[in-house]
């Protein structure tokens, strides 16, 4: 996997030629951070889960981060029904998701 930031807040990446985007925006005392794919989404606490079902848009959420480094290696406390329906289970990696969600089973 490839990462490049072309700013403090906004990183471009690939996972076998599949691209992705990353952004760590400060919304003070933390910060909003999350991945976006063309399978899915790979967010931090902020996120609002239940918008994301409601749409029936893969997604999962990953607490207790200020990174996107650190969004990668966490691990996933909530997956949408359709994150799920990729393979995606609360325990694994941010990083598992984020290949998932490129190349969808």
């Amino acid at each position: 996997m490839k990462m490049h930031y072309d700013s403090q807040v906004h990183v471009t990446g690939e996972v076998n030629s599949v691209s992705f985007e990353g952004f760590c925006l400060p919304l003070p005392p933390s910060k909003l951070i999350f991945i976006k794919t063309k399978g899915g989404f790979i967010g931090c606490g902020f996120f609002d889960m239940a918008t994301f079902e409601k749409l029936k848009i893969p997604a999962v959420k990953i607490t207790g981060v200020s990174t996107l480094e650190e969004l990668l290696a966490g691990k996933i406390v909530y997956v949408t029904n359709s994150a799920e329906k990729l393979g995606l289970a609360p325990g694994m990696t941010g990083e598992t998701a984020l290949i998932r969600m490129c190349f969808p089973e």
